[in-house]
């Protein structure tokens, strides 16, 4: 008789094929290489956290697996580089900077 140790914690995958959603992720990304992953995964309209992880853990070892989409995490991780704000701006003042 063979015995397995029980696992324990949960058990490892769902089952769910993300294989479309993942490809539309990869397209927004390219498309739109300044969003991140998490973001653009709320873009394509999911709310749940759980689905966000989900998706967002896939995609990363999917793309790390493959290798063809280091360029767009790179892209995706980099620094942003933001333009200096006004405080008139902020107040409800548009004025140009100096």
């Amino acid at each position: 008789m063979v015995q397995t140790k029980a696992r324990r914690g949960r058990p490892i995958g769902t089952g769910i094929d993300d294989s479309d959603r993942i490809a539309r992720l990869e397209e927004l990304l390219r498309i739109q290489p300044d969003l991140k992953p998490t973001t653009a995964i709320r873009v394509m309209g999911f709310t749940d956290p759980s689905t966000i992880r989900r998706l967002r853990d896939k995609f990363k070892l999917q793309s790390r697996s493959t290798g063809s989409n280091t360029a767009l995490l790179s892209a995706a991780s980099a620094p942003r580089t933001t333009r200096p704000v006004d405080v008139a701006v902020i107040a409800g003042t548009p004025q140009p900077l100096r």
